[in-house]
């Protein structure tokens, strides 16, 4: 019953740091491309032209799991709907899976909730018709399930923490990148390799796009995002990804909405947890979970501040594992000794 008060009271905190944000700031820049690739799936439903969906023309470089559930949504409000209906639908979804996300990180531990809830790139991104808030839920879900039940491979919770993986996957690759890690600690080849296949059929059946020519699409998203990444190459430095993370840009950017950042100190407490405490085994998943997209980040040349988003769940994590740390060698020299 405790636990359930703190997740309601850090629910209610982060709906408190949101709610200006979703209701305040401006079209953001991808937000026109994945509204337009939500609209087309939401007519394409309404007029049952299935093509849409199986071979999508817009915005056709990222998986289409997300846009699809946006355009279910939009599907809903009818024929037409105006800007305004379509982006409080499209932020509201957002919105719903990021205090899903702040409710997990607090059921983990009290303190990692806070630093999600406050946290400004979540808060931004998590409110915006991005990409990232709902895979990012799916592969948090996944990593924590998977962690608690990786002795028991076979579990049904474990085949659950594969097929969340699977839905990150086909939400946005990136998000998908942290199983990886999950994989690693399954015991024994051939669970692990019921995991992955589990992850696969679930990231292909949840994608529409992937349904014709699975590897055909795989080739061509590479192809699209090696394209792209050419022409931005020199833009942004190999350590961009922690200065997204750590500078509070989202204050800098809407200060009416976020007035001050906290971002600095969780990334230094987490990052801080991660390295004085790899000798637990929890901190040192959370490092694992939070250093492989970060390697990725740090190799690729589209640094933008919404790819953070991959990062900020495990971080805010350490940050509570870290407190636990604290408390555990505070409470070993009060002990009074012979």
């Amino acid at each position: 019953m405790k636990k359930l008060r703190w997740v309601a009271v850090l629910i209610l905190a982060a709906v408190l740091v949101r709610l200006p944000a979703i209701t305040t700031m401006p079209i953001d820049w991808d937000e026109p491309v994945y509204m337009e690739a939500s609209m087309a799936n939401a007519e394409a439903i309404r007029d049952s032209d299935w093509s849409v969906l199986l071979q999508p023309t817009i915005n056709p470089e990222h998986p289409g799991l997300v846009k699809l559930v946006y355009g279910v949504s939009l599907f809903g409000l009818g024929p037409d709907p105006d800007l305004i209906e379509r982006m409080a639908t499209v932020r509201g979804l957002s919105l719903m899976a990021g205090l899903g996300a702040v409710a997990l990180a607090a059921w983990v531990h009290p303190v990692a909730g806070l630093a999600l809830a406050v946290h400004t790139i979540h808060a931004k991104y998590s409110v915006q018709g991005y990409l990232d808030s709902l895979p990012l839920l799916w592969m948090g879900f996944a990593m924590i399930l998977g962690w608690r039940n990786r002795t028991q491979p076979g579990s049904r919770r474990m085949l659950l923490a594969a097929a969340c993986w699977g839905a990150a996957i086909a939400g946005k690759w990136l998000h998908g990148m942290p199983g990886i890690v999950l994989l690693a600690i399954i015991p024994g080849k051939l669970p692990k390799l019921r995991f992955l296949v589990i992850a696969l059929v679930c990231a292909v059946g949840l994608d529409p796009g992937m349904w014709m020519d699975p590897a055909g699409r795989v080739v061509a998203m590479i192809e699209a995002h090696q394209a792209y990444s050419v022409g931005v190459a020199g833009q942004s430095a190999y350590w961009t990804p922690l200065w997204h993370l750590g500078a509070g840009r989202p204050a800098t950017w809407h200060p009416e909405v976020f007035p001050f950042s906290l971002d600095a100190i969780w990334l230094l407490l987490g990052v801080g947890s991660m390295v004085l405490g790899w000798r637990n085994p929890w901190t040192r998943f959370l490092g694992a979970w939070f250093c492989v997209p970060l390697v990725f980040l740090v190799g690729w040349q589209t640094r933008w501040p919404q790819h953070t988003m991959v990062l900020v769940l495990p971080l805010c994590l350490a940050v509570g594992a870290g407190w636990d740390e604290v408390l555990s060698r505070a409470n070993r020299r009060s002990e009074p000794t012979d």
